[in-house]
């Protein structure tokens, strides 16, 4: 019982916040603080969370013994969430460049519009 409980419930919260920031949408804040691609790149992140969420469930009811069961779990749900988080932080390391080789870009304009005059 407790097992279609956490599927349907993590189901509910976790995949609807996936599926919309794989359309593009962030609340306001987010928006102006980071490019849409780096907001659909998070989006495929929660959807690789919500799958690492229920392997757990899911082998529980394979025929595996329930030790196997449980070691499989930890190692795909370990896999999983260290892939998500590698996602994350390339998107963070990436927004983080493209600000900083646009901040370059801006100084070395006015560097040469300040030369002009």
């Amino acid at each position: 019982m407790f097992l279609w409980l956490w599927l349907i419930g993590w189901s509910a919260f976790a995949l609807p916040v996936a599926v919309a920031s794989l359309r593009g949408w962030a609340p306001k804040r987010v928006r102006s603080r980071t490019s849409p691609w780096s907001i659909r790149v998070r989006g495929v992140a929660l959807l690789v969370i919500w799958l690492g969420g229920l392997t757990g469930p899911l082998l529980r009811w394979s025929d595996l013994d329930s030790a196997d069961a449980s070691f499989l779990a930890s190692v795909v749900q370990g896999g999983l969430l260290m892939f998500a988080g590698g996602l994350v932080a390339g998107s963070q390391l990436g927004e983080w460049f493209y600000r900083r080789a646009v901040r370059a870009q801006v100084v070395d304009q006015a560097e040469g519009i300040i030369g002009r005059l």
